[in-house]
């Protein structure tokens, strides 16, 4: 309650001319707009609600429906009676410190404590590491090269939840995965196979911490994927199709939330379908061709948000958590019961 959320068409669907069909969002709130489902709910909304989506030709004919249930749930961190909240993210390059880990702590009031080794500010540390897969938090490895990693026992020479926490004193209570964009491939069950293992040893090392398996957001349009080769260390995505990117990364989160399924302690951040891919990357204007005085705005580049992009991950990151803690999945700490 008190935040716009937004779910949008061309995240919901891929690979369409969208002016060849019309889309219907049907619920008891929120509304239908051209290309989106958008909703600013106030405490009286709390509850749950049927949204139906329905796709149409241009002769009015339905070709395809679809249903969820939306949950609105209190602001539960401006409740006195909700107290601080230890998160740990093993994630990428979207959460190296990018600004969506301020903004959810600001809008808990600095009730959550966001946790880790890496960032130079209490509350704001993370596990964030640029270019990094599931696969590489396994094996401790950054971009195939061995390394110091916390998560590696030494003694074992493998991934240990278990020691992770002992050694750096860190016991949170929610863990968020937020991995994937790395790795991304048409076939996304190698890449998920490695995000389960880690979920695996995590859930065996202490079985009632709940885990938060964050969707990678949807690629920028082809202009944006063309501009990705100029930003430093992404030189090799030259000539990226952004069709076919869009096309990974539906595969990884359908993919995703399938495997989900079969987990009690894994719950699904739907971050993809509620990020706008149009405007959530930095933009530029360049000329519309090299001799004319006219510009046009394009991404600067296909796979980072902007700022303003990351602020709006946060939103759906935030709202999951006041969901997590409405719906008694996880539990909040006061100082008093930690002995701070």
């Amino acid at each position: 309650a008190g935040l716009t959320m937004e779910l949008y068409n061309d995240c919901v669907t891929v690979g369409i001319d969208y002016d060849d069909y019309e889309f219907y969002w049907e619920c008891e709130i929120g509304d239908c707009m051209e290309d989106k489902w958008r909703i600013h709910p106030t405490e009286s909304d709390v509850g749950d609600y049927i949204l139906n989506l329905h796709v149409y030709d241009l002769k009015l004919q339905e070709l395809v429906s679809a249903s969820t249930v939306v949950h609105v749930v209190p602001h539960v961190f401006a409740q006195e009676t909700t107290g601080g909240l230890q998160v740990v993210t093993i994630g990428d390059s979207m959460s190296a410190g990018t600004e969506w880990l301020d903004y959810t702590r600001y809008l808990s009031g600095s009730k959550i404590s966001h946790m880790g080794t890496l960032g130079v500010e209490e509350g704001l540390m993370h596990e964030g590491r640029k270019g990094i897969m599931a696969a590489d938090y396994l094996a401790g490895t950054i971009f195939g090269n061995k390394t110091d990693s916390p998560f590696i026992n030494p003694a074992t020479d493998e991934f240990d939840w278990a020691y992770y926490k002992e050694s750096n004193g860190i016991e949170p209570n929610v863990v968020q995965i937020f991995l994937g964009t790395n790795g991304l491939a048409m076939d996304p069950v190698p890449n998920v196979n490695d995000i389960f293992n880690l979920i695996d040893k995590i859930s065996e090392a202490d079985p009632n911490v709940q885990i938060m398996l964050i969707e990678p957001v949807y690629p920028a349009n082809q202009d944006g994927m063309a501009r990705q080769q100029n930003q430093l260390g992404l030189e090799e995505l030259h000539g990226m199709w952004a069709l076919s990117r869009e096309r990974m990364v539906y595969n990884l989160i359908r993919e995703l939330d399938l495997r989900a399924d079969d987990y009690a302690n894994v719950t699904v951040v739907p971050t993809a379908v509620m990020f706008d891919r149009t405007y959530g990357f930095a933009q530029e204007n360049i000329r519309v061709n090299p001799q004319s005085d006219m510009t046009e705005s394009v991404p600067v580049e296909g796979i980072h948000p902007s700022d303003q992009g990351y602020l709006q991950i946060g939103d759906v990151i935030y709202s999951a958590l006041c969901y997590m803690v409405y719906e008694q999945k996880i539990e909040t700490t006061h100082e008093e019961e930690t002995g701070e």
